[in-house]
């Protein structure tokens, strides 16, 4: 999982037009918040601090810099904690982005997670500035609450007849949601080609002007890439039901294909080449499998 992918997508995605909100770190406090089960929120101030889990639970690290040197990507020191996925905070600032690492408390036991500094000359300041949090994981005391995520809200149930498009030509999914609370997106994908045993997706979200709302990346395993399920951060994103917005896949190689059919999902509809990029077929209307999530 690597940070500079969310910025080369950025760019990629010619999106740095974006409001900057200038700062040299991240300040905030240690916050919880629910979304059906606990989210464990935190940032810089928490470096160097133990923090409790348990089982079950997710885990949000903020942190941003300004200028050339970015943080990178997360060091695991166990199976205790597992990394989800990386998304790029926005309003996203184009002098230093901000990143929400987003993990997931897997098992009981402890961890701790460091999250280095890259692209940056001053070692004093890369040693000050590399994040170290330690975390216990417990057991839940309780059964955990359903998750927002997996509230089904847009599904595109059309039977896969075995067509697919590379991901690597920035492909995209509009889609109209019904629920004012958007928490996660799902994706079919499928081997298209020989190559590493993982590779990074990254997905962008939008609004039917095509302006940015959301950036997350994941690394997806080749044995494991058939349902990919993107999980929004800070609890989710607030959109308007009845309005199109759009899903926007990528990745560096061309690993991954995105299943598509004839038809399909009636509010929405598949393009490549970005969006609002071309339709995938001049002659018929085509959609992308997916799925979201979201909740009130």
């Amino acid at each position: 999982m690597t940070t500079s992918r969310l910025a080369a997508f950025l760019a990629t995605m010619n999106l740095l037009w974006i409001p900057c909100l200038c700062a040299d770190v991240q300040k905030a406090g240690v916050s919880s918040t629910s979304s059906n089960r606990q989210l464990l929120s935190l940032n810089f101030t928490n470096n160097g601090q133990q923090v409790a889990a348990t089982v079950g639970q997710r885990i949000e690290i903020t942190l941003g810099t300004v200028g050339p040197r970015q943080y990178g990507e997360p060091q695991i020191s166990s199976s205790v904690i597992r990394l989800d996925g990386v998304a790029l905070a926005t309003p996203v600032n184009p002098g230093g982005p901000t990143f929400v690492y987003m993990f997931e408390a897997a098992a009981e036991g402890e961890a701790q997670v460091k999250i280095p500094i890259i692209n940056s000359q001053d070692q004093d300041l890369t040693k000050r500035l590399t994040f170290t949090v330690r975390i216990r994981v417990g057991s839940a005391k309780t059964s955990p609450a359903p998750n927002a995520f997996t509230t089904p809200d847009q599904t595109n149930s059309a039977p896969w007849k075995n067509a697919s498009i590379n991901v690597h030509n920035s492909l995209s999914q509009t889609f109209t949601p019904s629920l004012p609370m958007l928490t996660a997106l799902e994706v079919e994908l499928v081997v298209a080609n020989a190559g590493p045993a993982s590779s990074e997706v990254t997905m962008a979200l939008a609004n039917a002007e095509g302006q940015p709302l959301a950036y997350v990346s994941k690394t997806v395993q080749v044995t494991d890439c058939g349902h990919v399920l993107l999980v929004l951060p800070k609890g989710g994103l607030r959109v308007t039901p009845g309005q199109i917005y759009s899903i926007t896949l990528n990745s560096v190689d061309t690993v991954f294909a995105w299943k598509y059919v004839v038809g399909g999902y009636a509010n929405g509809a598949a393009t490549f080449n970005g969006f609002p990029g071309k339709p995938l077929s001049r002659v018929t209307r085509t959609t992308f499998l997916f799925r979201t999530f979201g909740t009130n």
